[in-house]
């Protein structure tokens, strides 16, 4: 390969004003292709065509095999291309300009016109192909040079680097006054001026409290999208300006009043709970003692709810999680045993021992607030984000309840606007009904239903321990002890979902019936893990020893869950508990 930075801008250039569309799949060897372009596979067919080079594809062999995209970029740069400081690339001609996609922010590619202002690149729908001005106040990470291309410079580069670091991906350059996701997060009046506008739109922000959070983000990129904006999650001028804000945000003194009072002072002291009337033993208060917090009842009786912890998945967070001393602690709040609950669901309460048990050790206090689901609570690990199934159910059933009230005063079941009886939260303006489903775009692009008003109340913030998370795990935990029926409730969810999976199976898996238990039930674990399609389980069912095959699906990463399941079932097995049962 030979050729030099002008090339890789000489056919850009002719494509000028062809249409952009997200997500766009792009054949780098057709030279004869019009768009639509993406930002990844417009930089990739440019470099293919200027210099047969594949470049940013997922290092694919084959051009077939080529799949564009600003993470690729971003990684191929240090381990293929010679990384400079992405202000260096704007005076480059040909060089390329590079935002990597991480949690919060998406992904970028352009291509440097050399004169410290301009870019050729697909920057967005409502732009499509073409050359940019102000290229120096937009977030780049990086700049890259293309192996193998002579690029013109002013001799001012430093030399390259024999062996190129790879490391935490850099965070861009901001200018003051712009908004995006943030660790921590950007907070103040002017993100209650921002999340305002979009509420206005008929675009849900989430909580309306000052918090640049993952809600706003999506937010901000599902107004963007609408708009046809250039789709990074960043509010700048042309994303204010949309909205029919100014730039940098002003706040009005409305918008300052909100942000006091959502962050209100509360002291350094426990967080409060009002004690309910009469002689009610509800959570009180709840400590903090290093990375551990205890929660107090009324009696005077404590107990740990969890301990601070950061985890990543799709973005960075930090959530309750309990480690082995919170485990024992919780074991006062019991443990699921199936003979336990024979009575009330039969051989259902064996049937879903072995999964319970190698969830989360079958204990019914079990909590997790770290990860994308914002809130998991229980033996079977009910997850909050999910409509119309898991912890929603749960908290319906709870709800139900006698004591309720006195456990969760500011929630009730209400009938709501379509008719459905769902949980609605009271929060001094109204009933707010917490089932709404809203769309959302996650930090690594995909797009999920959730209930984002739930996970917001049962979860304020996905990047530090708050309130919320602590009184709502507290109090669920403090119900279990109160009442039986709480435990009783969360198997009942449980066993109707685990039906619920075994009838789709029946329909999906070639050669199930639930005549056999044993394979119901590892076929039920699997798809509750989700560690295996359909057709993988399809293939398990039609080999010569289907409880084998299935047994070894996800083993390579699961050896301890599934040995776990495996011997349970063994034992279940011996005991004759199973005899007769089909699902």
């Amino acid at each position: 390969m030979s050729g030099n930075g002008q090339d890789i801008i000489e056919v850009g250039l002719s494509r000028i004003r062809q249409p952009y569309v997200l997500g766009a799949v792009v054949p780098l060897d057709n030279p004869h292709w019009k768009g639509p372009w993406d930002c990844a596979e417009f930089a990739s067919w440019c470099t293919y065509q200027a210099y047969g080079l594949i470049f940013g594809a997922g290092r694919a062999a084959r051009v077939a095999k080529a799949e564009p995209y600003s993470g690729h970029w971003y990684s191929e740069a240090q381990t293929r291309g010679r990384v400079i400081a992405w202000k260096d690339a704007l005076a480059v001609p040909g060089a390329l300009l590079i935002r990597a996609p991480t949690a919060g922010r998406i992904g970028h590619v352009a291509i440097s016109m050399g004169d410290h202002e301009r870019t050729l690149e697909a920057r967005g729908a409502a732009f499509g192909v073409g050359i940019f001005n102000k290229a120096a106040q937009r977030p780049w990470g990086i700049g890259c040079l293309l192996p193998g291309v002579d690029y013109e410079t002013d001799g001012t580069l430093p030399p390259p680097k024999t062996r190129p670091r790879r490391g935490p991906k850099p965070k861009p350059d901001l200018p003051a006054g712009y908004l995006w996701l943030t660790t921590p997060n950007q907070k103040g009046a002017a993100i209650v001026a921002l999340q305002r506008a979009l509420a206005a739109v008929g675009i849900d922000p989430g909580p309306i409290d000052g918090e640049f959070g993952p809600m706003t983000h999506a937010a901000v990129v599902g107004f963007q999208i609408v708009k046809l904006l250039e789709v990074d999650g960043i509010v700048g001028p042309n994303t204010a300006a949309t909205l029919g804000l100014a730039f940098p945000v002003h706040p009005s003194p409305n918008d300052e009043a909100i942000f006091a009072a959502a962050h209100r002072q509360t002291g350094s002291g426990p967080i409060r709970l009002p004690a309910a009337a009469g002689a009610f033993d509800g959570v009180i208060d709840i400590n903090r003692n290093g990375r551990m917090f205890r929660a107090r009842t009324a009696s005077g009786l404590s107990f740990i709810v969890g301990s601070s912890t950061s985890y990543t998945d799709d973005m960075n967070r930090v959530g309750l999680f309990q480690g082995s001393t919170a485990i024992t602690d919780s074991l006062r709040f019991g443990s699921y045993k199936a003979v336990d609950f024979a009575a009330a669901f039969g051989q259902w309460a064996h049937f879903i021992e072995p999964t319970l048990t190698a969830e989360s050790g079958a204990r019914f206090a079990t909590i997790n607030t770290y990860d994308r689901a914002a809130f998991t609570f229980g033996a079977p690990q009910l997850a909050a984000h999910t409509p119309e199934a898991n912890f929603i159910l749960y908290l319906r059933a709870l709800l139900d309840l006698p004591d309720a009230d006195k456990h969760f005063p500011e929630l009730s079941l209400r009938t709501n606007a379509s008719g459905r009886r769902t949980v609605h939260l009271a929060n001094g303006h109204g009933p707010v009904d917490l089932e709404e489903v809203t769309v959302v775009l996650r930090p690594n692009g995909r797009r999920e239903p959730q209930l984002a008003r739930l996970m917001a109340y049962l979860n304020g913030s996905p990047t530090e321990v708050d309130a919320n998370e602590l009184s709502a795990a507290a109090r669920l935990m403090n119900w279990l002890r109160t009442d039986a029926k709480a435990k009783e409730l969360q198997i009942g969810v449980f066993i109707d979902g685990a039906k619920a999976l075994l009838k789709t199976a029946k329909t999906k898996v070639s050669g199930f019936d639930g005549s056999d238990w044993r394979t119901a039930l590892w076929i039920m674990d699997i798809r509750h893990q989700g560690r295996a399609s359909y057709d993988e389980l399809s293939a398990a069912m039609a080999s010569a020893a289907p409880e084998k095959a299935l047994r070894k699906l996800g083993l390579a990463r699961f050896k301890e869950r599934i040995r776990t399941v495996e011997a349970a079932v063994e034992r279940m097995a011996a005991s004759g508990v199973m005899t007769g049962f089909r699902v």
